[in-house]
């Protein structure tokens, strides 16, 4: 099945029988997200999970990355941040090659600073002629031989594979999505527009009936 799928920097506009159709997948679907610990951040007690399915050559997702730092550092022990691999490989050709690449930087124990890296340096290694994902593993200091292995390892792959599935059970329809405790949030817009009242909402009822 093909996947229906976008990169939008603005707000994504969905028809009224869609979002129809993802409220009610939403509610008979409750959302249990997890993922390897070296993609998350965060208390796992947290009361707030952001869950982000995002693609590392996608512009709007580059443009996502410091909202979602200042979620973390506004709400920090109430937040738990998941990351989800979702390449638009349709569109961005070399996406899921940099998340195999993430993947096995995650592995070393180092996820963090390459997502930051990939989407700080975006506009180089995205280029026909730009930078190998190597060199940023180099960079890191990551076990190369282990980094280079990784890389060929099937099972690697596979994880991608899951989010990517995941992502099409989820109806995601666009990069970046965000869903806050289950709640979709498309772009970075909605995230730091909609997602804030979201989260303060959900609190301000957690608190109230402490």
């Amino acid at each position: 099945m093909m996947r229906r799928i976008t990169c939008a920097v603005g707000i994504l506009a969905l028809s009224g029988a869609t979002v129809a159709l993802l409220f009610v997948r939403r509610i008979l679907k409750p959302y249990a997200p997890d993922a390897p610990a070296y993609r998350q951040k965060g208390p796992a007690n947290a009361s707030i999970t952001v869950v982000e399915f995002s693609d590392f050559q996608c512009p709007a997702c580059r443009f996502a990355v410091e909202p979602m730092k200042g979620l973390q550092s506004l709400y920090a022990q109430d937040l738990r941040v998941i990351f989800k691999h979702y390449p638009l490989t349709r569109m961005h050709p070399k996406a899921k090659a940099a998340a195999i690449a993430a993947e096995c930087a995650g592995r070393q124990g180092r996820f963090w600073e390459f997502h930051d890296t990939l989407y700080g340096h975006q506009a180089d290694w995205t280029k026909d002629n730009g930078q190998n994902l190597e060199d940023y593993a180099r960079e890191l200091k990551l076990d190369q031989t282990a980094f280079a292995a990784c890389l060929k390892d099937p099972s690697t792959s596979a994880a991608i594979e899951r989010d990517m599935k995941e992502g099409d059970d989820r109806w995601v329809v666009s990069t970046p999505t965000f869903f806050i405790n289950s709640r979709r949030f498309a772009g970075a817009r909605q995230l730091t527009d909609r997602g804030v009242i979201w989260i303060d909402k959900l609190l301000k009822n957690r608190h109230g009936k402490n």
